[in-house]
């Protein structure tokens, strides 16, 4: 009779041994990936561990870099600050150069009254009043919290309650003055809750989201459009979560606009200041938000995916 015992022997244990490999392999290479972490192996050698160990790419942000504007601005000046680890950046005379602050300074107004408040609960019309003063930059209720607030005394506050270094009271709300610098460090202190405090900073930095009106949209002391520049400069996918603050005047005494914008961010604000000679026009009001939005698209930084 034959003698096949040997080849089924060889044959069962070829059978076991590929069996130990299909049991063995995918521990294997579970091990395999997790040393491959922990020694900095490349990706590429475990293979399927490669999608594991890719991390998503960071969203886009704002970082500082060269900046230029047009050569004939009789002012300009901007500043970036890092809410991450607090390093402000900007042009050379971020912490010199005043600009008149015109409705950028409504925001503290809105904040500094909110937050004296104390545990008393604004009225609904309080409220509403506030949130036309920075949506349509209504006048006529930035002159009442104005005064409502106390005045000067308001703007005082300013630089004691948010730590400003360069900022100047004037004769009225609109003319206040403030470095780039200080309009930054003024846009953190709205966004950490010392401006409005912790029970209405959310509701403020919303209402600030929801600015509205173009550069064509200055009907009235009452209603002007302010939903342009650095928003304008920014990847879509930012703009929903940017609260801003433009401030705009054509000053007739020196024959210039004078414009800032404010914007601010989880983890950046970034300023604009700047003086130029022109007509009262749309077209004027349109070339600073052109200016402030060049800044920002300047400064972005969005990650190849």
């Amino acid at each position: 009779m034959p003698r096949p015992r040997p080849l089924v022997l060889l044959g069962l244990v070829a059978m076991v041994a590929v069996g130990a490999l299909i049991v063995v392999v995918p521990a294997a290479r579970t091990r395999l990936a997790g040393a491959g972490r922990v020694l900095g192996i490349s990706p590429a050698v475990t293979g399927n561990a490669r999608i594991a160990m890719q991390a998503p790419p960071p969203p886009p942000t704002l970082l500082a870099g060269p900046v230029t504007a047009p050569a004939d601005l009789s002012l300009f000046g901007w500043a970036l600050l890092d809410l991450r680890t607090g390093t402000m950046s900007g042009s050379a005379n971020r912490e010199t150069v005043l600009n008149t602050t015109e409705s950028m300074v409504k925001v503290w107004l809105a904040a500094d009254y909110l937050r004296r408040l104390g545990s008393q609960r604004p009225t609904q019309q309080t409220l509403s009043e506030i949130a036309l003063m920075i949506e349509d930059s209504n006048d006529l209720m930035a002159d009442k919290y104005y005064n409502l607030d106390g005045g000067p005394a308001a703007i005082q506050r300013l630089s004691t309650v948010c730590k400003l270094t360069h900022t100047v009271p004037g004769q009225s709300w609109s003319y206040t003055r403030m470095t780039p610098a200080d309009a930054a460090r003024y846009g953190r202190c709205v966004e950490d809750s010392t401006a409005a405090g912790p029970t209405w900073t959310g509701w403020l930095l919303d209402t600030m989201r929801h600015v509205r009106g173009t550069v064509q949209d200055q009907t009235s002391e009452t209603r002007q459009g302010g939903r342009w520049g650095i928003i304008d400069g920014l990847p879509a996918s930012m703009v929903p979560a940017t609260a801003i603050k433009n401030g705009w005047t054509y000053i007739y005494a020196d024959a210039r606009w004078h414009i800032d914008c404010l914007a601010i961010q989880r983890d950046w604000v970034l300023t604009v200041e700047m003086q130029f000679a022109g007509s009262q026009t749309s077209a004027g009001l349109q070339r600073g938000a052109d200016v402030c939005a060049s800044v920002a698209r300047q400064l972005v930084y969005a990650p190849a995916v």
